[in-house]
């Protein structure tokens, strides 16, 4: 009875864990030697104010705390910030779609990867031809998928919504949580 409970709870989708550190610094800032886990609690002001700005609630499970990631590099001998990875879940058909940004200082994104997926379009997802269309993008941007953002492929248009709804959650949270952008 306790496993039945267990597997018929509903996906949750939000909370991410970034699983593979190494890769993402080499992918995204290939100069990084290191980083620095950044904790936020969640205020009710900022929920109020990511809440606003997404026109959506955010789950309740996203509303303890939230981590970033601040990537470390080197200029003249000294280290130095140099961006900050994010890394969030959405819910897919087919279970949750992990993704992770990396954004320059100024909240620019310099790249993004499926972490994980479980969608059958997760080939299509994970294609330089649906992701790079995320680069050089801001909170600011348009994430309207069929407009600013084509689809990753014509049987994919679901699942690249959720991408790239979570990819401008993601931006959002950076800048209320992070940046400390005022609600």
């Amino acid at each position: 009875m306790l496993l039945l409970a267990l597997f018929a709870a509903p996906a949750r989708a939000d909370v991410c864990v970034w699983r593979d550190p190494e890769r993402t610094m080499q992918n995204i800032f290939p100069e990084a030697r290191d980083y620095k886990t950044i904790t936020v609690k969640f205020a009710p002001d900022k929920v109020s104010a990511i809440e606003k700005q997404l026109g959506a609630p955010i789950e309740e499970a996203s509303q303890g705390e939230f981590n970033f990631y601040d990537i470390i590099g080197a200029a003249g001998g000294k280290p130095r910030k140099m961006g900050t990875i994010i890394a969030l879940a959405g819910k897919g058909e087919y279970g949750v779609i992990e993704v992770v940004i990396g954004v320059d200082n100024a909240g620019k994104i310099l790249g993004a990867y499926i972490q994980r997926s479980r969608e059958r379009v997760t080939k299509v997802l994970e294609s330089p031809a649906f992701l790079d269309q995320f680069k050089g993008k801001t909170k600011a941007g348009s994430f309207d998928v069929g407009s600013a953002i084509k689809p990753a492929s014509a049987d994919a248009e679901a699942a690249s919504r959720t991408v790239a709804f979570v990819i401008r959650k993601m931006l959002v949270f950076y800048q209320v949580l992070d940046q400390g952008e005022k609600p």
